[in-house]
This record gives C-alpha cells, sequence and structure tokens, in this order.
C-alpha cells in the first residue's frame, strides 16, 4: 500500500481513473492483494463507470477480510443498481454465507442459481454444498451431491470432509472408498477428518498406506499427534518428514515447537530455531508466538521474552504466552508490568489473558490486585469469568488464608463447581492448617471428582494432620469402593540428544533401566550422609495398599 498511494495519485492526476481497466485494477489490488478494504471502498466511492467486475471484486475482498454481512449488503445492493451478478459473483457470494451459516438464505440463493442456469457449474455446487454443511443441513448437501454424479474429486472431498466433520465417519470411508478419482488432498481430507473425530490410530494407518504424501499431509497428522497431547509420536513423526526430504514450512515448525514446549524437549525446540534463521523461513506472528511458548515452558524464560520482543507483530496469543510464560515462572511483579504494557498497546485482552494475570496475582500474594483484576474482566471488558477464573480467584483467597471469602465465591458461582475449584480449596485447608472441611466440600468432590484420587488423597492428608484417624479410614475405603487407583502414573521426562525419555512411577521398559536405578542409589546415599531426611508429610500412605 506504501507503494500503491503514489500510483494512485499519479493515475487521479493523469485522469487515467477515467479508464475502467484501470480502476478495476486499483480496486482489485486495494481489496484483494492489499488487504486494505477501507482504502478500496473509498477508492469505489469516487468510481463512477463501475461494472459487474468491480462490484464483485468488492465483495472479494469483503470476503477476504472476514466481513461477510458487508458482502452480502454489496451483493443486494448490486443488484438494485440494475448490476447483474456473474458465476464469479455467485462463488464469493455463497463463501460469505458459508461465514455466516444462514439455510434460508441458501435456499433463496439456491433458486436464483437455478434460474440463471449457474447450479450445473461444477465450481458453484461445490460451494453451494459447502454452505448447507456449514448450515448443519447434511442431508441437503447430500442431495445436491447425489442429484448430479461427478468425477469432480473437489466436490468429493468436500462432502467427505462435511461427513467428517458430523462425526460421521462411516459415511465418509464409505465416500472415499466410492471415490472415482483421487488425489492427495483426498488422503489428508481423511487423516484430518479422522484426527478431527479423536481417531487418530486410524488417522496414523492412513497415512501410512498413502500412495503420495505432501507437506500438508505431514503437517496434519504431526498437528493431531500435538493436539491429542502425544508429543513424543509427533517429534517422532517429524524425524521421519525430514528423511523423506520434505521441507517444513512455518505451519509445521509451529506444531513441532508445540510438541517440543508439551514435553520440555529444548534442545530440539533451540534446533528449529536456528532451522527457520537459516533457511529464512516466514517469520509471522503464530511462528514467533510458537517459539516464545516453547521456550517459557520448556525453562528459558529470559530467552523466550527476547524472542517476543524480536516480534514485529503480536496478536493477543502472543502476549497471553509470554503473560503465561512469566506467571508460570513464578515472576508475578513482571507480568503485570507486562498486562499493563498490553493495555497501553491497545490490543484487547481475553479470558485466556486474566488466567495469567490471576496466576501472577496469586504468585506475589495480592489479594486485593486478584479482586481488581477480577473484577476488570466483565466490568471494563465484558469477559464473563470461566471456572479456570473463579479456580484462581478460589486460590488467591484460600492462600491468603480467607477460606470464609472462598467458600462464599464458590457458592455464588454461575456455573458448577468442578474438580480443580475444590482442589484449591482443600490446598488451602491443607496450607491453613484448617481441618475443618465441611460437609459442602465432601458432598462437592463426591459430585464432581468421584474418580479423582489427587484429590482424596489431600482431604486424607487434611485429616490426618487433625489426627482425625477415623476420617482417614473413611477415605481410604471411599477409595477403594470408588475404584480410585492412581490410574495415571506420576511421569517425568528428560531430553538427551534431542530424544526425549519419559519415567513412569516404578517404570522398568526403559532400556537403561538398570543404570538409572544405579544412579539414583549412588544418589541417595551421599544425600542421607549429609543429613537429608525426607518430609513424608504429603505421602501418608499409598494408594495401592
Amino acid at each position: 500500500m506504501k507503494d500503491f498511494k503514489p500510483i494512485h495519485a499519479h493515475i487521479l492526476r493523469s485522469g487515467q481513473i477515467m479508464d475502467s481497466f484501470v480502476a478495476s485494477k486499483m480496486l482489485e489490488f486495494c481489496a484483494v492483494s492489499g488487504r486494505n478494504i477501507d482504502y478500496a471502498l473509498h477508492m469505489f466511492n469516487y468510481i463512477d463507470s463501475r461494472d459487474a467486475y468491480m462490484w464483485t471484486t468488492m465483495i472479494r475482498g469483503f470476503v477476504q477480510v472476514r466481513m461477510p454481512e458487508k458482502a452480502i449488503e454489496f451483493y443486494y445492493l448490486m443488484r438494485s443498481q440494475g448490476f447483474e451478478p456473474n458465476k464469479f459473483t455467485f462463488l464469493f457470494v455463497l463463501k460469505a454465507y458459508s461465514l455466516i451459516p444462514n439455510s434460508q438464505e441458501a435456499i433463496i440463493l439456491y433458486g436464483k442459481l437455478l434460474k440463471l442456469g449457474f447450479y450445473f457449474d461444477e465450481f458453484i455446487r461445490n460451494a453451494l454444498i459447502h454452505v448447507y454443511l456449514k448450515c448443519g443441513d447434511i442431508m441437503a448437501a447430500r442431495l445436491l451431491f447425489d442429484e448430479i454424479p461427478t468425477d469432480n474429486v473437489v466436490i468429493w472431498n468436500t462432502m467427505i470432509s462435511g461427513c467428517f466433520n458430523y462425526g460421521d465417519t462411516e459415511s465418509a470411508q464409505k465416500l472415499f472408498d466410492e471415490m472415482p478419482n483421487r488425489n492427495v488432498a483426498s488422503w489428508n481430507a481423511v487423516i484430518s477428518g479422522y484426527s478431527k473425530c479423536g481417531h487418530i490410530d486410524v488417522a496414523r494407518s492412513v497415512f501410512d498406506v498413502m500412495p503420495e504424501k505432501d507437506l500438508v499431509s505431514w503437517s496434519v497428522m504431526i498437528s493431531s499427534y500435538v493436539q491429542s497431547r502425544r508429543a513424543g509420536e509427533a517429534l517422532n513423526l517429524f524425524k521421519e518428514m525430514q528423511l523423506s526430504g520434505i521441507q517444513p514450512d512455518g505451519v509445521t515448525m509451529a506444531s513441532v515447537l508445540s510438541a517440543c514446549a508439551q514435553v520440555g524437549a529444548l534442545d530440539m525446540g533451540r534446533w528449529i530455531h536456528a532451522y527457520v534463521a537459516k533457511n529464512k523461513l516466514r517469520h509471522d506472528v503464530f511462528l514467533g508466538t510458537s517459539l516464545v511458548d516453547m521456550y517459557a515452558k520448556s525453562g528459558c524464560i529470559d530467552t523466550a521474552l527476547q524472542v517476543f520482543n524480536s516480534m514485529p507483530q503480536r496478536n493477543v496469543c502472543s502476549w497471553n504466552a509470554m503473560l503465561g510464560g512469566l506467571a508460570m515462572h513464578g515472576r508475578g511483579a513482571d507480568t503485570l508490568a507486562l498486562f499493563r504494557e498490553m493495555e497501553s498497546s491497545g490490543l484487547a485482552p481475553n479470558d485466556v489473558t486474566f488466567v495469567g494475570v490471576l496466576s501472577a496475582c496469586n504468585h506475589i500474594g495480592s489479594v486485593d490486585e486478584g479482586r481488581r483484576q477480577f473484577d476488570r474482566m466483565e466490568n471494563e471488558f465484558n469477559i464473563k469469568p470461566k471456572i479456570e477464573h473463579y479456580g484462581c480467584m478460589v486460590d488467591i483467597l484460600g492462600r491468603s488464608g480467607l477460606i470464609d471469602e472462598a467458600k462464599t465465591l464458590i457458592k455464588n458461582m454461575p456455573v458448577e463447581p468442578n474438580v480443580v475449584v475444590w482442589g484449591a480449596l482443600l490446598t488451602a485447608f491443607k496450607i491453613q492448617g484448617d481441618t475443618d472441611v465441611g460437609e459442602e466440600v465432601m458432598r462437592g468432590l463426591k459430585k464432581m471428582a468421584p474418580g479423582d484420587g489427587g484429590c482424596y488423597v489431600l482431604l486424607s492428608n487434611i485429616y490426618a494432620a487433625g489426627n482425625q484417624w477415623g476420617e482417614v479410614e473413611k477415605m481410604r475405603k471411599m477409595m477403594r469402593n470408588m475404584g480410585t487407583k492412581g490410574k495415571v502414573p506420576g511421569c517425568s521426562s528428560i531430553e538427551v540428544s534431542s530424544v526425549v525419555h519419559e519415567f513412569f512411577v516404578n517404570d522398568k521398559s526403559h532400556p537403561q533401566c538398570r543404570e538409572v536405578y544405579e544412579l539414583i542409589s549412588r544418589i541417595s546415599k551421599p544425600l542421607e550422609v549429609e543429613g537429608y531426611v525426607p518430609n513424608p508429610s504429603l505421602v501418608l500412605y499409598n494408594i495401592d495398599e
């Protein structure tokens, strides 16, 4: 746009703006390439010799910046001024309707397309099927699909993706099996569909038998593992991708960085950072945010700050990653200072932002600041507090000894308290040495967390600290009856030479298991000599007894 404006000025001075071809190309640049729809609208209003192409360009521009209502308004304005829409106009209008699903409007548009003869165009039919799928009318979409048999692979792919989006994996697989032609996008749609439905292993089996894989195939599978918290498998697949000769892009790298963040694979994360710089990959806001998140979650908070400060552009996710990272490292004052900087930048916070802010208030033990920020959410930013925010406030109040206020907050919550909220209250009881837990806590736990061993162990510890051994035994029996056996064992991980090794409680599966336990034994003996005595106050008994 900076280069365009002097050219625009020259065209105005020379009178070439009267040439409809020149005017339409200028408009197309602003609305589509330059993505400056306001400037394009200003130009459009000053063009006298408008044509259908210019109207279509404006509709396309509004769709591209996700202003579908304005695009549809322009479509009706175009018709009211006597301009007849063409096939391309309808393609963008259908795209607008897919962004604001309305089946009634789609039916009206269907009639218009039929009347003008555009219905039989395969691009139009594909767009119309997509609109019906977005409207939730999968039956109408299937009727359109079945009405005129086609071997157009794009239409088949759209229908397959639509079935997956509604969880109908059986119909999607049947369509895939019946396809007259397939391309790599067809396979990618199936991998993505199974992943979205939670069938990651099925998606991987499809991925493994693909006759040809492209960058999207690898990226979709890696992203699916990351979103399913299967970071180790994501990193292994990324290494396979490198061996296959496929060059990753920024999207792939952002997913791999998320995997690194999940397991603290710092060496791999640093390698990716160096790879991005060396290969001059587009360092957009998403990749930058992923780097910040990875460094913060891997313990390198100062490096995360350096990356954050060097980002040319930041969105709310970037700020949230940095705020959350600082809060996670106990740097509450720095978190609040950064939040003030975020406010000064003019960017509005969201609900995730306030989780980090309230966590920071908890770390510095500031009840007043916590209350103030909690009140600001709804009063200043129109953000309704969620269960996470109430959990933070209960923790802030409880750790400061304000247990009665914490109880009142839970009682007046507009949503049912969950296990996190009750856990925060139990932690407060433990810290304050208060053994008068109360019946409402017991009832809440029985209702919300019948199988959560952690809360019952904590509750048992509270009773034991007050020598209420009868209550301790009652807790033990209750856990036995509910089958609470510590189903999820404790896990730790360590990265060595870019390989992440995971260890579970009493784990003997690691190939170097013997060496690991021998080293633990060698470390334990000098500790005992130095006078180290373990503190068993939080492990009063083994649930498995």
